[in-house]
């Protein structure tokens, strides 16, 4: 095999010369200078204007004193809560609705009683943070508190003062 049979780069030649690796580093050289002129010639950040400090200092301030001593412009006033009659109501709308869904348990259960609010999952809808549920044997008791009072559904008993503040409610809502 001669020495032109030799396999070569496209760009290689014939002589190696110096020259191409001495321009090739001349290249960085350059390149390199002007990054360090780049560097240098950046310019600097701009003084923070003297008008801030004391717009600064002053929204500080008024923070403060509104956060402290707010004006009557600035409060808000808090929303009351319902009177004790809408108050009664509702929570007899929520035994009413309870007593249905634990009646709906006894029945699809073959008339055994749930032993918690939580077991009426699915049945109906569980208003376990305002009724309280007891049972008593064969019997039950939906208990809510109306400020110190309590309002009682005994599924014994006669229950028409909670039905019918639980129908003045629906009557109110257009149900």
């Amino acid at each position: 095999m001669s020495s032109e049979d030799q396999v070569r780069p496209f760009h290689a030649k014939d002589e190696a010369r110096g020259q191409e690796a001495a321009e090739a580093v001349a290249a960085v050289l350059k390149h390199a200078a002007e990054k360090d002129t780049a560097v240098k010639a950046k310019p600097r950040p701009k003084k923070q204007p003297k008008w801030m400090l004391p717009v600064g200092v002053n929204l500080a301030v008024l923070a403060v004193y509104l956060l402290l001593a707010p004006p009557a412009i600035v409060t808000v006033n808090p929303i009351d809560p319902p009177d004790q009659e809408v108050r009664v109501r509702q929570l007899a709308s929520a035994l009413y609705m309870q007593a249905q869904a634990v009646e709906q348990y006894k029945i699809d259960n073959n008339g055994r009683l749930p032993s918690s609010l939580e077991d009426l999952a699915g049945v109906g809808p569980t208003y376990s943070d305002v009724v309280q549920y007891v049972r008593q044997g064969e019997s039950y008791q939906l208990v809510a508190m109306v400020g110190e009072q309590p309002l009682v559904w005994d599924s014994t008993g006669p229950n028409e003062d909670i039905v019918a503040a639980a129908a003045a409610t629906t009557a109110r809502i257009g149900g």
